[in-house]
């Protein structure tokens, strides 16, 4: 015991700590990181794997925070192998957090902006919407979540309602309400002349408590009851039977968004950006996919280009860039293919163009960074990362997350 706290003592003396950044950590450290990261947590928008080293000889004080305690334990195993004496305060996130039972939450807002950090002037990185279970990851001055798509970010505390595992999972039993037109509001009194409670967008969920005439009695996550006009909305076991996922169906759904404003990181019907509005109109058809372009055009088929003619619509078309020597693609922007070398996409808003240079609205630009499609709609439900709500595991009756 008191090598240990000797140990403490000397390295808690040394004046910088490690990242794996660090051009003096020690090689087989920055190895055994680099292979741990690549393993458990290759993209930083949806999975956290920080250490911070203190290095002194073979005994290191770790600290820092990862997602994954498979990670940590990979982590110990591979410095441990090295000969390296460790003596640890890195945290496995959630389970080493300060937030309690209270470590799951609902979106109760129409919308709810998610940021790099923990302030309102970081960057917006995406959106969530109301009615949607999030993971609370960690509790600073924000709370840091991850959504349903697995997407990291911080949101401001009043946007949530946060809750215990046994309460979410009622949450995702309640019967509901789904709203199905672009935007609506929800009232105090089964009037639309009583005052409004707030505002609604296609794809919020509000649980369904009856109906009085043409209105439903709704409640919000956090417990404010009003009423909602049936027009606006459907019950979400009715919707979910009556859904059509076809290519067509879907296709006409993002043609009710144009005109809609791009908006950096937006994912609702008052603004999306690029991946933003594929994913809202899939949501809108009870489909969840990854957030990012960069991420979408992993899974499904891959379908090359070529003269399009083995494109289908419905189809999701990748666009940026081709390294000249190396060939790597970097994908930056994507819509849907909607067949006569037609698109639909959001730049600037969401509108259509063609890639047939006698089309009066033929996109030379986009035609220039058109990289390759991706067939997913045929594998909704067949991938983990592809899904609709009702198999997605944040909205499911039984969470398990361990």
């Amino acid at each position: 015991m008191n090598r240990i706290f000797c140990l403490l003592f000397m390295l808690l003396c040394i004046p910088m700590a490690l990242s794996a950044q660090s051009s003096s950590l020690p090689d087989e450290i920055s190895r055994i990181h680099e292979n741990i990261k690549e393993k458990y947590a290759p993209d930083g928008r949806v999975a956290i794997f920080a250490p911070v080293y203190t290095v002194d000889g073979k005994n290191i004080l770790l600290s820092g925070i990862t997602t994954s305690r498979a990670a940590r334990q990979e982590l110990y195993a591979g410095l441990k192998a090295q000969g390296y004496d460790i003596l640890s305060s890195m945290k496995v996130l959630p389970e080493d957090s300060d937030l309690g039972e209270e470590c799951w939450g609902i979106v109760k807002n129409s919308v709810c902006n998610l940021r790099a950090s923990a302030d309102y002037g970081a960057e917006n990185v995406t959106q969530a919407q109301m009615g949607m279970p999030v993971r609370l990851i960690r509790k600073e001055r924000w709370l840091q979540v991850q959504t349903c798509d697995n997407y990291l970010g911080w949101v401001e505390n009043a946007a949530i309602q946060r809750v215990t595992k046994s309460q979410l999972e009622e949450w995702n039993k309640a019967p509901k309400v789904v709203v199905t037109a672009l935007w609506g509001q929800v009232f105090t009194l089964p009037s639309e002349k009583s005052p409004a409670m707030g505002d609604v967008v296609a794809g919020n969920r509000l649980k369904m408590l009856d109906k009085k005439g043409k209105f439903f009695r709704v409640e919000y996550p956090d417990g404010r009851m009003g009423y909602i006009h049936s027009s606006l909305c459907e019950e979400l076991t009715k919707w979910r039977k009556g859904l059509d996922n076809s290519p067509e169906a879907i296709l006409a759904t993002a043609r009710r968004l144009i005109g809609i404003p791009y908006l950096w990181a937006g994912f609702s019907t008052k603004g999306v950006d690029c991946s933003g509005f594929v994913r809202t109109t899939l949501y809108m058809h009870d489909i969840i996919i990854p957030r990012d372009a960069s991420q979408m055009c992993r899974y499904g088929q891959r379908v090359e280009i070529g003269d399009f003619s083995q494109l289908q619509p419905g189809d999701l078309l990748f666009f940026g860039s081709r390294n000249a020597e190396t060939g790597k693609e970097r994908v930056s922007h994507v819509g849907f293919y909607m067949g006569n070398k037609r698109f639909i996409h959001s730049l600037g808003n969401v509108h259509e163009n063609s890639f047939d240079p006698a089309s009066n609205i033929y996109d030379e630009y986009n035609m220039g960074r058109l990289l390759f499609a991706s067939r997913i709609l045929p594998y909704i439900n067949k991938h983990p990362y592809l899904n609709t709500t009702d198999k997605n595991p944040y909205f499911s009756e039984l969470l398990n997350f361990d």
